[in-house]
């Protein structure tokens, strides 16, 4: 009897080695928030991509993974090509660093989601994560409003549209707070209104439009009449609240961009010269004959720096697309490839749940796509770990098949040693744009 006890107790434990990966995680949600800096970026966030393949490494030591035949046969044809555009580009080393993001992305999703499954309080340290960095940023706006530059950099985020960008998932992320801790959920819901109230006092328009987005996904997920009211609540609290006298920078974010939205007089002012933007790269890359496959990895700088292209309007590191970036990294072919494995791997599956998706994982995603089809979130490497966090819930390891293949353990630290000695060799790369990043 006693023993069965001991048993039955230690059941409810979470293992040492658990524990530690999920607060591991903790930590490098923290980072990566933290880590888009002009002091540190180098045009392939080496540091924070050292500190994924870290975590990496530690959650490769607990689990082994199987990938569907399908899935890494459509995975091995999109990385190759990837090889072959980045051994044509001039950079071959930086172009596979920048490519190694992505790359890598499908093995540290498999890995999380076997954390996520094993260990099911890993989805609380995430929130817990998310709710820090808020709560970190509301402080030292308040703390450091002295040391306030222009609109563009307010304290701790580098540039005001990552600080709507990242802060607007996480509060779309605080929504899968549990609901059985009265406490908890209150202290959770509070966070996640402050956090909504932070995006529209920036007024990053494709953040607004995704949150949108996102209220409509969970009201698919759950179309009961407490759900619509607590949307519509939180919604009008963030609303009323972003209109508080903040220490510095832009007040009334909302207004702001709804007149520079209504205001505007085509199509390409109101996508910010967007349009002009994705339409002189793709046309660019047409006249050097790369368009089919791509300059390699950091495509849309490389086109600058090494062919000469005259972007419209200048001033930019990425295209504000990703689709149009995957085109200047990989090309039409490499995209296809590319849509293919996601869809074989991901989407399709997710689209199959319909309803029964997570419905904070799900809002998430959309929160992602839509702002990386407007924004830069699908650019940065912070933005990819949020995409790895939702898509390993959405997408829980699947129970072995005859069609499923398991990799040897020994392989993974050997390509997470292989991606780490790469991105050492290209430490001192500079993405070449002297109005970005200083090139000596």
């Amino acid at each position: 009897m006693l023993k069965h006890l001991i048993e039955q107790r230690s059941e409810k434990l979470p293992q040492p080695s658990v524990a530690f990966l999920a607060g591991a995680l903790f930590f490098l949600l923290l980072f990566s928030w933290k880590s888009h800096s002009l002091f540190i970026f180098n045009g392939l966030a080496t540091p924070l991509f050292i500190a994924l393949l870290l975590v990496s490494l530690l959650l490769a030591a607990r689990y082994e993974l199987a990938f569907n035949r399908t899935s890494l046969l459509l995975y091995g044809c999109w990385a190759s090509w990837i090889l072959f555009a980045d051994a044509l580009s001039g950079d071959f080393y930086p172009a596979l660093a920048r490519d190694a993001h992505w790359l890598f992305l499908p093995v540290f999703i498999a890995l999380l989601s076997r954390l996520f499954l094993e260990f099911r309080p890993t989805l609380n340290i995430v929130l817990l994560g998310a709710s820090v960095c808020i709560i970190y940023l509301l402080f030292r706006m308040y703390l450091e409003a002295e040391n306030y530059i222009h609109w563009l950099r307010p304290p701790v985020f580098g540039h005001i549209r990552h600080l709507g960008l990242s802060i607007g998932f996480f509060s779309v992320l605080l929504f899968a707070a549990p609901g059985n801790e009265p406490r908890a959920a209150l202290f959770f819901r509070v966070i996640r209104i402050i956090g909504l109230a932070l995006v529209f006092w920036s007024g990053t328009r494709a953040s607004m439009l995704a949150w949108l987005c996102c209220m409509a996904i969970f009201i698919y997920c759950d179309r009961s009449a407490a759900s619509i009211r607590t949307l519509l609540i939180d919604t009008g609290a963030a609303l009323a609240l972003s209109m508080l006298p903040a220490p510095a920078g832009p007040f009334g974010g909302f207004f702001n961009a709804l007149h520079r939205s209504s205001g505007a007089g085509s199509a390409d002012a109101l996508s910010s010269l967007r349009l002009s933007l994705w339409q002189t790269t793709l046309s660019e890359l047409a006249t050097q004959g790369r368009l089919l496959i791509g300059v390699g990895g950091n495509g849309f700088a490389r086109l600058q720096v090494m062919y000469g292209a005259q972007i419209v309007p200048p001033g930019h590191v990425q295209p504000h697309n990703f689709l149009v970036q995957a085109i200047a990294d990989w090309g039409l072919i490499g995209l296809t490839l590319f849509l293919a494995f996601v869809y074989r791997g991901s989407l399709g599956p997710i689209i199959e749940k319909g309803s029964r998706n997570h419905p904070a994982a799900l809002a998430g995603l959309v929160y992602l796509i839509i702002t990386g089809m407007l924004d830069a979130s699908l650019f940065h490497l912070e933005h990819l770990i949020y995409l790895a966090i939702v898509l390993a819930l959405l997408l829980p390891p699947s129970p072995p098949e005859k069609s499923t293949i398991v990799v040897k353990r020994r392989l993974l630290p050997m390509l997470i040693a292989a991606s780490a000695l790469l991105h050492t060799l290209t430490a001192d790369y500079r993405i070449g744009l002297f109005w970005y990043f200083p090139t000596q």
